[in-house]
């Protein structure tokens, strides 16, 4: 279950040897999750390194989330396992799943570690402003509610924005990021 940039098709892919279509992507929704700004990660800006605040979910029985689903391989699993270092696997029940059939429960990547977890006021922590732009670009594959939906998240930032290109400072998790599936097969 994918809930930001992996609901950007350019991003996704490059977790997957096959190629993905807009189709492979598909728009869900799950009860008892909301989105957050909360995931932190040491990223560097030029020569400046700071804490990037990044999509997260938490718990809220009350809340309606969206977002898509993607079925993987146990490869391509690795790959994403990298690539969301600080986060946890979780396990969403396939009854969690609104509007859909599914069957299968889903597996979603959420921050749940305290110290990875970004606090209101948290001093040299930013949300980078490109990853905000993968999330919009993302959003214009998608129909007009699942946008209403998601664009709630992208209102009311929590922490102050922070412009130009950015790189992860883990060098495995930066490589899963920006050249995803092959690079982990060369390192194998």
């Amino acid at each position: 279950f994918g809930y930001g940039s992996l609901i950007n098709l350019s991003i996704a892919q490059k977790s997957f040897k096959r190629v993905l279509t807009q189709d492979d992507l598909i728009p869900v929704k799950i009860k008892g999750y909301e989105r957050v700004w909360s995931a932190l990660e040491s990223i560097q800006f030029e020569e400046e390194i700071v804490n990037g605040v990044f999509l997260n979910i938490r718990k809220n029985e009350n809340a309606i989330l969206n977002g898509v689903i993607i079925e993987i391989t146990q490869e391509e699993f690795e790959v994403l396992k990298l690539r969301e270092k600080n986060y946890s696997c979780i396990t969403i029940e396939s009854k969690d799943v609104i509007d859909n059939n599914f069957s299968s429960n889903l597996i979603a990547f959420m921050t749940i570690n305290e110290k990875k977890l970004a606090k209101t006021g948290d001093i040299n922590s930013f949300i980078p402003s490109k990853y905000i732009e993968v999330v919009q670009n993302a959003l214009k594959n998608y129909d007009d509610n699942f946008k209403k939906e998601f664009e709630k998240s992208l209102k009311n930032y929590p922490f102050p924005l922070k412009d130009g290109f950015y790189t992860f400072t883990d060098p495995i998790q930066n490589s899963a990021a920006r050249e995803g599936i092959k690079n982990y097969n060369d390192s194998k």
